[in-house]
């Protein structure tokens, strides 16, 4: 089976501020903003992303 591709256990989210990334089971990794790309680790805060931004529990 040469055509088998194995699937990463990842999502990536477009926001108006940036990208996110998050893991298939519900818990966000990493942040991409706009417009420069800075990266901001998030695997270890509770957040919820809106559309307005990151709100951090």
């Amino acid at each position: 089976m040469k055509n088998v591709v194995e699937l990463k256990p990842y999502e990536v989210y477009e926001f108006p501020w940036g990208s996110a990334i998050k893991r298939r089971n519900g818990q966000w990794e990493k942040v991409f903003l706009k417009p420069n790309g800075q990266e901001i680790d998030i695997s270890n805060v509770k957040v919820i992303l809106h559309d307005n931004g990151i709100e951090f529990i």
